[in-house]
Formats: C-alpha cells, structure tokens, sequence
C-alpha cells in the first residue's frame, strides 16, 4: 500500500502550521482578559454565581446581551470553566477558542474525504487556515469563543446535514447545532438561509420545518433585544448605497490585506479591486454549473452553503458599518471570515479545473505557504503591540483595581463619572448592552466588575505579570540599569497627553507581556503603567533571528484622560524575557486636564 495515497498522510503534513499556530498562542498569549472580557466574562461569571436570580434568570442571563450579541456559548464555555478550576483563566478560553480552528480542519478534510477529492488538497488549505491575520481570535477570549466558535459551528451544520446517513437524524442534530450558532454571534441566523443549496436534497416538509426554525431561533435573539449606543441603525444606513457597495467589495477581497503591513493603505484599493472580481468570478462559476447546484447532489453543495455566508455576512456588515472608515474591515478579528472565503474560492478554482498538473499543483503549495508565512511576517508588529497593551492594562488593573478613565462634567471640568461604587457581589448586574468607553454608565459597569474580580480573587495574575507588576512598585533605586545609549527616547509634554519617540529605540519580545514601559508614580507611591507603541518590525534581526518578535521605533502619546489631575514622578522600563531593566525616569510630570 502506498503511503503517499492515503489521506491520514496527507492530514499528518497538514498538521504542521497547526503546531506552529498553537505554539505561536502558547509562547505570545497571556491570561489577561481585554475590553470586551470585563463584562461578557466576569460580569456574567460574577452574576450568574452570586446573584440572587431564581433559575428562569439564570437561564436567560446565558444569553444575556453584550452590544449586539448573544453569546450564550461564550457564557456555557466560562462558566464551566470557572466552575472546575474556581478561578477565571483567559488563556484556558483562548486555547478553547482557538480549538475551533482546529475543528475546522478537520471538518475540511472530512469533506474531502466525503466527495472522494484530492486528499492533498488539505495542505494548502491548512496553511492559509492557519494564518495570523485574525491574531485577535486566538489572543482575545471573547474573539476566540465567538468569532472562530461560529465558522466551525457554521462549517459543522453544513457538513452534517449534507451526510449521507438518515435524513431525519442528520436534520434534528443540524437544528440543534443552527441553535447554538446563534446564540454563538449575532451572523450566525444567516445559516438558515446559506444552508438552502444543501436543503434541496430534502423533502420540501423539511424545508418547511428549517424555515420556521429560522425564524423561531431570530425571534428569541430577537426578543427583549436592545439596540447598543454606540452601534448604528441598519435602517439608517440603507441610503448610503456607495459606501455600502465599496466596503462589500473591500470586505470580499480583505484576504490580501495580508500581503501588505497593517499600517499599509494600498491594501483599500486592491482589495476593492479583488473583491470585485472575485464575485465577478463566482457568478460565472454559479451560472455554469446552475444545474447542478439545483438539481442534484454534489460537494458544490457544502461549497455554495459556504461562500453564501460569507456574501450573507459582508452585505450585514457593509449595512450597519456604512457610516464607519473603511479601514474598520481590516480588523483583525474579522479575518477569520475573509479567510474562510478565500479557502471556498480555492475549493471553486479546484472544482472549475480538476485535472491539476504536478507542477501547477505544487504552485498551489507553494501559494499557500507564502501566504501563511507573510500572515505571521506583517502581523508580528500588530500581534505584540496587543499583548504588551493588553500586559499594561491588566497591570495596572491590579495594582488600582479600576481603570481610570474621565469624563467632562457638566461645567467643562475633568470629572471622575467611572469610579466603582459597588462592595457586594449580589450588587452587580450582568453583562450590558452599550459596553463603550463613551458613556460613563459603562466605564462605571467595567470598573465595578474589575474592582470586585481582584477583590474576591476571580482572578490572578501569571507569574510572569505578577512580577512586572512587583518590578514596577520597586523604587527606581532597586531597579537594575539599562545599558547605556541602548534607548534614545524623547518625551514631550501635549496639550493633552505625554508624547513619546524613539528614532533608534529596539526590543526583543520572547514573551507577550516583554516590552517598553512607562510606569506614572504619584506622591502616595501608587502606579499607572502604560505600554509604548512600536512602529516598525526590525526586519534585519527578525530574517537573523527566530526566538523572538524583534521591534523598533516607538511613537505615540499616553492620554492624560487615563491619569488622575496631579503631579508625576514617570518611570521608564524595558523588559526582555521578563526582565526589567531601568531606562530613565522623569523627574516631573504634571497632568491637568483630559
């Protein structure tokens, strides 16, 4: 028996930018929660054990509304969670989440294996699967646990009602499973109709039931459903039909953001021009094999239900972020969608011409893993900016058990709206819909549930950030010295805020939370840390090195609307595999004003 034919074979080799994504979340991800985490996470976790909700509550608290969503995943995943270990551990949620990616893959190679196509096509799949441009989703347990938990669930619906076994049975576990994805995100109702290439292969009483089910499911997400603030109406955007069409486009082609930096803006134009031709590309693939995507079953079937999702949640998208900049389409929790597409159009082009040569076959490889190495190449920048930010914030959330954040009040004067009020446990609510800095309700919300998690030990920090946040209390004269001349760091006073530079400045970051720091020191010894923002990969010792993300420059400007008014004593740190070193300190900071 030849080796070389069989699908495990081919599933073993594709398993190699699965370990290299895992061991790219274990050695970068830290157990910190971020934006978001504070209220789906800890205010549900907090709420749900010591409320004094009957069980009805309860039940309806697992679909509690945070901004658009239900996650009613998100929370079953949490609170299990919490219940075996006793504490919140974000790193256990990231691995859960980014262990629907791996369901994915397997799913895909089912798939091939259902329709007996080339086994080697799961390779290159693999690789563009395991890219780094949806970072947010493996760094991010809200991401994680919602946006890569859809697609799978997503995925598993279409593969287990186009299964070859009973009809009734296959059916009754894909209703269960639609249910789950959508209360996993708000797109996941768009199944119902994705699903309808697949559903032609069942009796019309079928179709039936799916329909009513569809709209059974919406009207419970729907019910008792409140529009966030910060959100805008779908209605509302209907008129912007120009911006509509462009971020459609944009979003379709969004898979080559990958090609360029995050910061670059070439990226709109070609995505725009991909996006265009790729649709331009599907309708002439829909239009030539209509009869068979009508009227009989074929693996075009899983492929159409696919590709009608994702058109299905571009055009959402498009509507209800009409009124946003453009850019908002790169983010990169949304790549996980753009990713997807880009496998079906693979899956398309292997359809329209199934007799692929050896060498166009290799080239196909060898796309996919250009593709994947230049995924984790432009987004090393993006990826330990996050997770030094998000190492700050959770830092100094343990050393205030707040965030401060001001307001104006009324008379034009820095006004502190967020500050946590509540003592008892049984006090907090559960998760919010308008969680956005820009009301002072929901600062207050996020400050009570960060208060009461470090109080009543819902949290820890990791060992690693438990000794920053030592470091970083230590006085300056404890503290060992950087070597001298390694940072040419200059700092400005703002109108509203400390601005930074530095032109030669460089870091090597073997860990999440390793960094540049500036730690703000009042006369009560008490610290606010804030990570600074690299500008550029150091792709000189990045293309030498490989046991690390290598950086350089920094710029950027630390708001005075996160500082209490008063005068500063601020601290410059940089760690390397957590070791902090001293880099200077500035002796006098005042801080008045937003």
């Amino acid at each position: 028996m030849n080796l070389f034919s069989q699908r495990h074979f081919y599933f073993l080799l594709s398993l190699a930018p699965a370990i290299f994504f895992y061991f790219f979340l274990l050695k970068f991800g830290i157990n910190a929660p971020f934006a978001d985490d504070w209220s789906a996470i800890n205010g549900f976790i907090i709420r749900f054990f010591h409320g004094n909700d009957n069980l009805t509550e309860k039940i309806a608290l697992l679909a509690s509304q945070c901004n658009e969503h239900r996650e009613g995943y998100l929370s079953i995943v949490s609170l299990i969670q919490y219940a075996i270990s006793g504490q919140i551990n974000y790193m256990t949620l990231n691995l859960i989440g980014a262990g629907a990616t791996l369901g994915v893959h397997v799913l895909l190679n089912g798939y091939l294996h259902r329709y007996q196509l080339p086994h080697w096509w799961v390779i290159p799949l693999a690789f563009i699967w395991y890219n780094a441009a949806y970072f947010h989703n493996i760094f991010w347990p809200v991401c994680a646990l919602q946006h890569n938990s859809i697609v799978f669930f997503i995925l598993l619906v279409f593969y287990v009602l186009d299964g070859k076994g009973k009809q009734s049975t296959q059916f009754i576990w894909a209703i269960f499973l639609a249910f789950i994805a959508v209360f996993t995100s708000g797109n996941g109702f768009l199944l119902f109709v994705a699903a309808f290439p697949i559903l032609k292969n069942y009796r019309w009483t079928y179709w039936i039931i799916w329909s009513v089910a569809g709209v059974a499911f919406f009207s419970l997400y729907m019910w008792g459903y409140q529009h966030p603030f910060q959100r805008g109406h779908l209605t509302d955007n209907l008129h912007m039909v120009g911006s509509i069409v462009h971020i459609f486009f944009v979003y379709l082609g969004s898979f080559v953001g990958v090609f360029f930096s995050t910061s670059s803006e070439f990226r709109v134009e070609l995505s725009l021009g991909i996006g265009m031709a790729v649709f331009g590309a599907w309708l002439i693939f829909v239009f030539k094999h209509i009869y068979q995507i009508i009227r009989r079953k074929s693996s075009l079937d899983v492929l159409m239900a696919i590709q009608l999702f994702i058109l299905a949640t571009a055009c959402i998208y498009a509507v209800g972020r009409a009124n946003l900049p453009i850019e908002f389409v790169f983010e990169s929790r949304y790549a996980i969608n753009s990713t997807l597409f880009l496998m079906s159009l693979c899956l398309m082009l292997w359809h329209a011409f199934p007799s692929i040569k050896t060498w166009r076959a290799w080239g196909f490889v060898a796309f996919s893993i250009l593709y994947f190495t230049l995924s984790y190449w432009n987004n090393l920048l993006a990826v330990i900016n996050f997770t030094s930010a998000q190492s700050a914030a959770i830092i100094k959330h343990s050393m205030q058990h707040r965030e401060h954040y001001y307001f104006k009040d009324s008379l034009g004067q820095k006004a502190d709206l967020g500050a946590p009020t509540l003592k008892e446990l049984v006090q907090l609510g559960g998760p919010i819909v308008d969680f956005t800095a820009e009301l002072p309700a929901s600062v207050k919300y996020a400050n009570d549930v960060v208060s009461l998690t470090f109080k009543n030990g819902f949290y820890t920090l990791d060992q690693r950030e438990a000794k920053l946040e030592k470091d970083f209390h230590t006085d300056v004269a404890s503290i060992p010295k950087a070597p001298p001349g390694k940072d040419l760091l200059k700092f400005s006073l703002a109108k509203n805020g400390l601005r930074y530079s530095g032109e030669k400045t460089r870091a090597r970051m073997s860990h999440g939370s390793d960094g540049m720091y500036v730690v703000f020191e009042n006369a009560k010894k008490e610290n606010w840390v804030f990570s600074l923002y690299f500008m550029e990969l150091d792709r000189a010792r990045q293309i030498k090195f490989h046991d690390a993300i290598y950086v350089r420059k920094v710029s950027g400007i630390i708001p005075f609307i996160y500082l209490p008014d008063g005068d500063y004593r601020v601290k410059i740190m940089r760690v390397e595999d957590n070791q902090t070193r001293l880099v200077g300190v500035l002796a006098h900071i005042p801080v008045k004003g937003m």
